[in-house]
């Protein structure tokens, strides 16, 4: 059975999408400009090694050693291949988290644990998940922050995760898709687990540019490892070419877009903050998040009422979890929250 995302406007026609979690900015210029002239350039195959676009990537979080970058067609490819490759037997999971991570290990025949997060601790990842690891488990993936709670992990929990999946030889996946939404004091708790790379080998971790530079229709998401064997074996698992030339060149141009990024975050918060205590003015519930996105809880058939007047918002029941009633918005603009607050308020009015 297809699992449903965020963004499917295809099913649903013209409506305003707070399904999807993608920037309220849009496509920086630079680019757009960038993909709008590949173009041109597609009647050239892209160079399989993206030997130009790696070092862009490199030079972006820091890292010397370009070889330890991979590139893929979204993150959730990335998380395909990996699984492919590394062929894990047990793996542990939080839930609520992104459905692909189940899938992926899935389809390599890897049997998946649940951990579930408690609605009463916000559903926070704390050292109650450490707890839940076992002598079977050899493969975790978390999301930093994780999707669809927005929830981040303390620098403690990182710190002692990281020691334990090395001691005990787990291959530890961070998706950090949604990092880069995070403004300066929401980083103050935790930190990326990419400055770790070089010192921990069993750790890979996972970026998407699909969200911050709103670019979900081109596709690009990038994997960094210590690791040079694994790496090659989920070369060996990918198909060549597999990120196009208006989305190699689009990422590249991306790589240096750092400023729009931090001024994305910033604005992200602000916006975050008035529709989180708008949402609750209205008697919704509402879960801590520190990303562009919120989840709370609201009347089974919210998503329908929501579709009557023109917005889309995620529906989460279908998240291992989470239960009907259960929904996602994302933070968009000011004028566009304000919106949406208006349906959300006759919502709630209506009964």
């Amino acid at each position: 059975m297809l699992h449903r995302h965020g963004g499917d406007i295809y099913t649903y026609g013209k409506v305003y999408d707070f399904s999807a979690n993608i920037n309220f900015r849009g496509m920086p210029e630079p680019v757009r400009s960038a993909a709008v002239q590949a173009v041109d350039a597609s009647v050239h195959y892209p160079d399989p090694e993206y030997r130009t676009l790696r070092r862009a990537l490199a030079g972006r979080e820091g890292i010397a050693q370009t070889d330890h970058m991979i590139c893929g067609n979204g993150a959730a490819e990335l998380m395909f291949a990996l699984s492919a490759a590394y062929r894990p037997k047990n793996a542990l999971l939080a839930a609520p988290s992104f459905f692909e991570y189940e899938q992926a290990l899935a389809s390599s025949g890897c049997a998946v644990r649940r951990f579930c997060l408690k609605k009463e601790d916000g559903f926070e990842i704390t050292g109650q998940f450490l707890d839940a690891i076992d002598e079977t488990t050899d493969c975790m993936i978390l999301g930093n922050p994780n999707n669809p709670t927005g929830r981040t992990l303390s620098g403690k929990f990182l710190e002692e995760l990281l020691r334990i999946c090395r001691e005990r030889g787990i291959l530890l996946v961070m998706d950090e898709s949604f990092f880069d939404f995070l403004s300066e004091e929401d980083r103050a708790g935790t930190f990326s687990c990419a400055e770790r790379t070089a010192e921990y080998e069993n750790l890979f971790v996972i970026k998407s540019f699909t969200k911050m530079y709103a670019m979900p229709g081109l596709r690009f998401g990038y994997g960094i490892c210590g690791n040079k064997k694994l790496l090659e074996k989920m070369h060996t698992v990918m198909q060549p070419w597999n990120v196009s030339v208006p989305a190699a060149q689009a990422a590249q141009a991306a790589a240096s877009e750092t400023a729009f990024a931090e001024e994305t975050a910033i604005q992200t918060r602000k916006n975050r903050e008035a529709l989180s205590g708008a949402l609750l003015q209205a008697g919704y519930r509402v879960y801590p998040s520190s990303a562009n996105f919120l989840l709370f809880e609201g009347p089974e058939d919210l998503q329908d009422f929501c579709l009557e007047h023109g917005f889309l918002i995620r529906d989460c029941s279908n998240f291992p979890g989470l239960a009907r009633g259960f929904f996602r918005i994302c933070v968009r603009s000011r004028e566009e929250n304000e919106k949406i607050l208006n349906v959300l308020w006759r919502a709630k009015e209506n009964g």
